[in-house]
């Protein structure tokens, strides 16, 4: 079934590669709020109606997702999802921008199928719980480097935390997604994502991580909260956390 499952997120996303595809969108207009209160811009809505009419169409869970929240359907479990993350990059057309799509039959400790997909680039992401992550067809395996390199969280909204590790970094990198930035910690190109900040408004969603949690926890890494425990979140469009992804547990007793 994970497998089927998989097949059906990577239709979705060429679902919505189409549907984002034309030069006529107004890739910036505001259609008012989502499901979290955050604003809904017109890619947004676009990139959500295709994904669930392709999901609905051929699966009966029931779907998360940013704009719309919760749809009910009669299969047991989750599809979680964020058709797009990073819709900043997005407007700007900034090469760095995914879909995100997870299937858990309960929580986030539970995903069973996670699968990313760089829009822009064609890039693709996917684990299946127990059986590894990868980066298109290849296996990833990420390796320590003497070379530090890590994204943060920065700007008035971020913790004065963020700042006490970026000097001890050598690269320091703020992308604008953060299913991206954890799978690029899966692949070993960062050696830690750290997204913390007093607003609670601009922490991150189940429907941003879900899939990229899976894909980390499958090469060895692991997602942490801000108490330092390993996270987990439940199925809900408004509930929302501070996230360290690490694949390198000496990372967290040097930075952290």
């Amino acid at each position: 079934m994970r497998k089927e499952i998989l097949d059906q997120f990577r239709r979705c996303g060429d679902k919505v590669s189409e549907a984002i595809g034309s030069e006529d969108l107004e890739r910036e207009e505001y259609m008012g709020e989502g499901a979290d209160g955050t604003p809904t811009k017109r890619i947004d809505e676009v990139a959500e109606v295709a994904a669930l009419e392709h999901l609905q169409d051929n699966t009966d869970f029931s779907i998360l997702s940013e704009e719309i929240g919760l749809v009910e359907q009669e299969g047991d479990g989750y599809v979680i999802m964020d058709p797009i993350d990073g819709t900043n990059n997005a407007i700007f057309e900034i090469p760095f921008y995914c879909i995100s799509l997870a299937y858990s039959p309960s929580d986030l400790s539970e995903v069973e199928v996670g699968y990313v997909r760089n829009l822009s680039t064609g890039v693709e992401y996917h684990a299946l719980k127990g059986e590894g992550a990868f980066k298109g067809g290849s296996p990833l395996n990420p390796e320590s480097g003497d070379d530090m390199t890590v994204s943060l969280y920065l700007g008035k909204n971020a913790v004065p935390e963020s700042y006490e590790i970026a000097p001890r970094a050598r690269r320091v990198r703020s992308l604008g997604s953060a299913a991206l930035s954890m799978c690029m910690v899966a692949e070993g190109t960062f050696d830690l994502f750290y997204h913390r900040t007093p607003d609670e408004q601009k922490s991150l969603r189940i429907m941003d991580i879900a899939a990229s949690t899976l894909i980390l926890r499958e090469v060895g890494g692991e997602v942490y909260g801000k108490d330092g425990e390993k996270l987990n979140m439940e199925i809900s469009p408004v509930d929302r956390k501070d996230v360290i992804a690490i694949y390198d547990e000496e990372i967290k007793e040097e930075l952290l």
